[in-house]
């Protein structure tokens, strides 16, 4: 390690620490874990191997930090914060787009994570509990503040969240991690809405007017049987 002022020290190691990170994320995306090897991944960052084992003793010790550093949606408790008191209605979408958007441009990291984390019941409980939940949470403290102002039915917050991410998760499996594109190919416009309007649909509170409506219905309909 070349000389660095005290000063320095701690950003000099954690810019270090990134470039391993970004290096290690490039080659666990194109080979298994099992199958990378630790020179690979120094040599990917530009440094000597005896480097690399100063920064991360093992491989292992490689993989949680990229667990612990780079979620999938690192910016949603932001996201979700700045749009607080924006209706569900407007607000779901936007949250949709961005979603899907920072997905698809991190396609790379849900590669690793579906090969190496998902498989593995460890490294799942570990995502789940640093990256997942946290995200899940800020989703959920949104949808629960609309349900108890009546504009979305009343349901487990939390379960809501992860039924609003999980839908994009599966259209990002399908078409870039599956070869979903190739057979058939869907606009980021076609994801981002459909999934939009399918959790509004189902989470949307009744209006009074739709429940009156609905009433004068099935009396219509029970007229009718008569």
């Amino acid at each position: 390690m070349p000389r660095v002022s005290a000063a320095n020290h701690d950003s000099y190691v954690e810019a270090r620490r990134d470039v391993i990170l970004n290096a290690a994320l490039r080659i666990f995306a194109q080979a298994s874990f099992a199958e990378a090897r630790m020179d690979e991944i120094a040599a990917a960052a530009e440094l000597a191997k005896g480097t690399l084992y100063l920064y991360f003793p093992t491989k292992e010790a490689l993989l949680q930090s990229l667990i612990r550093r780079y979620s999938l949606l690192p910016e949603l408790p932001e996201m979700v914060e700045s749009m607080r008191e924006v209706p569900p209605e407007l607000g779901i979408p936007t949250l949709v787009a961005e979603i899907w958007n920072r997905f698809r441009a991190r396609k790379d990291l849900a590669s690793v994570i579906v090969r190496e984390i998902h498989s593995n019941p460890q490294r799942a409980k570990l995502f789940t509990e640093q990256v997942g939940l946290r995200a899940y949470r800020s989703l959920a403290g949104y949808l629960d503040t609309w349900m108890k102002r009546g504009v979305l039915r009343q349901q487990d917050p939390l379960a809501a969240a992860q039924c609003l991410v999980g839908m994009l998760w599966f259209f990002l499996l399908s078409q870039e991690l599956m070869g979903g594109k190739d057979l058939h190919p869907l606009s980021d416009e076609t994801v981002a809405t459909t999934a939009g309007q399918m959790f509004l649909r189902g989470a949307l509170a009744a209006r009074p007017s739709d429940r009156k409506n609905s009433t004068s219905s099935a009396n219509q309909r029970a007229r009718r049987r008569a």
